[in-house]
C-alpha cells in the first residue's frame, strides 16, 4: 500500500457565487477523487485547507505519505498550498486539476466558473511550485479519467523509492570498468547512499550461515527449479549460503539495490564459498530487491526504477543482431528475475560461462515469451539521465547461451538506426529489461528526481 495525501486547496471568497455549501460540496468532490484513484493506496489525509493556517496543521499527516497529491479545482491563493508545501521539501508533489464532469452544461454560468475552476487553480499553484524551484508533476483530468491521475501517483512514489535509496556495494568494480562506476557524489543529487561491504566480510559471513538456515533456501531452491542431471549438488548448497548471506545484508542496510563483483578470490575461490553467486542474485532480485554484477553501480540506478515501478527486471547485455529479423539477443552471465520466466519450475544447469571454475556454479535458463517490453539504462551524465527505449520482447528463443535469453525488437525503428541512437544517449552495455513500455512513466519520475530522459 502506497501512502499518499490529498489536499484540496479552498478559499471561501468565492463561496457566496455558489449556491448550497460550497465547502461541503468541495469535500464531496474531493473524497469521490480519493476512491477514483483505485486501490492499492493508503489515503493517510484527504481534506480540505481553506487557508495558511490549515494547511499547516496538515504537515503532520501528509508526512506519513509517500506523495502529496494538490486536488485542484478551484481559484485560491497560491500561499495556501505552499504554506503546507513548504514544510514537506523531499515529498513528491502531483497537482491534479479536476474536473467532475466532463462536459459543460449547455447553460454555462458565473457560477461555473468557479465550481469548474482547475484550469485556473492548478497554474497558481505550479507557478508557486516552479518559483520555488520544487519539482512535481502536472495531471488533468474528469472524474471518469482518474487512471491519469493514479499514474503520475504511481510514477511519484516510484521516484521516492529511488530518491534517498541505500545501495549495498559487496567490492569494487572489475579493473578497468570505469563506466560503470559512480560514486555516492555523482549520485548525490538522488540522495542514493552506499553500504560497501568487502568480499573478505561477505565471505566471512558466508562461513558463518547455519546449516538449518542454508537448508531452508535449499528447500526452496528445490522447489522452483527443476535441477539438470549435472548440476553439482554441492554448489547449490553453496549459493544457499551465499543468499542468507546477502539477504542478512540487505535487512540490515535497508538496501533497495546491491552490486557485487564476484571475480575476485576472496569470493569465488574461497573454501567458503567458491561459486558464482547469480543464482542468489537472481533470487533477490525476483523478490524486489534488485543485484547487478562486475560493481555496476550505474545499471544499479536502472533496475531500481524499473522495480520501483513494481515491475520485473533483468539484467543483461545486448549480445548481438539479427538484421533480417531486426532484433537483438539479450541475454547475461547468469542474473535472472523469475517474474519474467514463462513456467514454473524454470531449468536449473551448470552456468556456462564457469565451466572453468573448480566448482561449476548452477544457473537458471529460461527465454522471454513475446510481450510489450523496455530497455532502461542510466548514467550520470550532464546531471542524471535516463535512457529508455520501449519496444516487444519477439519470443524468439536462444536456449543455448546459456543462461536467462530473449529477443528484443526496438519500436522506433530497424535497428539499423534504433541502437545507434541508443548507444549513442552514453548508455554501457549493461541495462535492464522489463516486459512492459515504460518510457512515458520513467520521464515522469525523472521529473521528481531532477533528471532526463533520452527515449530511444
Amino acid at each position: 500500500m502506497t501512502p499518499v495525501a490529498l489536499v484540496h486547496p479552498y478559499w471561501d471568497f468565492w463561496a457566496s457565487s455558489v449556491p448550497g455549501d460550497f465547502r461541503a460540496d468541495r469535500e464531496r468532490l474531493l473524497a469521490r477523487a480519493a476512491a477514483a484513484l483505485g486501490p492499492g493506496l493508503d489515503v493517510v489525509a484527504c481534506e480540505l485547507a481553506g487557508d495558511e493556517s490549515e494547511a499547516r496543521a496538515l504537515v503532520d499527516r501528509c508526512q506519513r505519505a509517500d506523495v502529496v497529491v494538490v486536488v485542484s479545482t478551484m481559484a485560491v491563493p497560491p500561499a495556501t498550498t505552499m504554506a503546507l508545501l513548504d514544510e514537506l521539501p523531499d515529498l513528491p508533489v502531483v497537482v491534479w486539476a479536476l474536473h467532475e464532469d466532463p462536459r459543460l452544461p449547455v447553460d454555462f454560468s458565473h457560477s461555473d466558473i468557479t465550481t469548474r475552476g482547475a484550469t485556473v487553480g492548478a497554474p497558481m499553484v505550479v507557478s508557486a511550485l516552479a518559483r520555488a524551484h520544487r519539482r512535481y508533476d502536472v495531471v488533468m483530468s474528469d472524474l471518469a479519467g482518474a487512471a491519469a491521475a493514479r499514474e503520475a501517483v504511481d510514477c511519484a512514489a516510484a521516484a521516492g523509492t529511488v530518491r534517498g535509496a541505500t545501495m549495498l556495494r559487496i567490492g569494487t568494480a572489475m579493473p578497468g570498468y570505469t563506466s560503470v562506476q559512480a560514486t555516492d557524489d555523482e549520485l548525490a543529487p538522488l540522495g542514493i547512499r552506499s553500504a560497501v561491504v568487502s568480499p573478505e566480510e561477505l565471505a566471512a559471513r558466508v562461513g558463518d550461515v547455519t546449516s538449518a538456515q542454508a537448508s531452508a533456501v535449499r528447500a526452496q531452491l528445490d522447489e522452483e527449479f527443476a535441477f539438470d542431471d549435472d548440476v553439482d549438488l554441492r554448489a547449490g548448497d553453496r549459493i544457499a549460503r551465499v543468499e542468507v548471506a546477502l539477504d542478512a545484508l540487505v535487512r540490515e542496510t535497508g538496501a533497495r539495490a546491491g552490486t557485487l563483483n564476484c571475480h575476485v578470490p576472496a569470493l569465488r575461490f574461497a573454501d567458503d564459498v567458491g561459486v558464482c553467486p547469480c543464482l542468489a542474485l537472481g533470487r533477490l532480485t525476483t523478490r524486489g530487491v534488485p543485484w547487478t554484477c562486475s560493481g555496476d553501480v550505474v545499471t544499479s540506478v536502472a533496475m531500481l526504477t524499473v522495480q520501483a515501478l513494481g515491475l520485473p527486471t533483468l539484467y543483461h547485455e545486448v549480445e548481438a543482431v539479427d538484421y533480417e529479423r531486426d532484433e537483438v539477443v539479450l541475454a547475461n552471465t547468469g542474473e535472472h528475475d523469475l517474474r519474467l520466466a514463462p513456467s514454473r519450475p524454470v531449468r536449473l544447469a551448470p552456468d556456462a560461462w564457469y565451466t572453468g571454475d573448480p566448482l561449476v556454479s548452477p544457473c537458471a535458463q529460461f527465454s522471454i515469451g513475446a510481450s510489450p517490453a523496455s530497455l532502461v539504462g542510466f548514467v550520470p551524465v550532464d546531471g542524471m539521465r535516463w535512457i529508455v527505449a520501449d519496444g516487444d520482447f519477439t519470443g524468439s528463443q536462444y536456449p543455448r547461451t546459456g543462461t536467462p535469453n530473449a529477443g528484443f525488437r526496438f519500436a522506433s525503428g530497424h535497428v539499423t538506426d534504433a541502437w545507434p541512437r541508443w548507444l549513442a544517449a552514453g548508455v554501457v552495455h549493461h541495462s535492464a529489461a522489463t516486459n512492459a513500455r515504460v518510457a512515458d512513466r520513467v520521464v515522469r519520475m525523472a521529473r521528481h528526481l531532477g533528471g532526463d530522459v533520452v527515449a530511444v
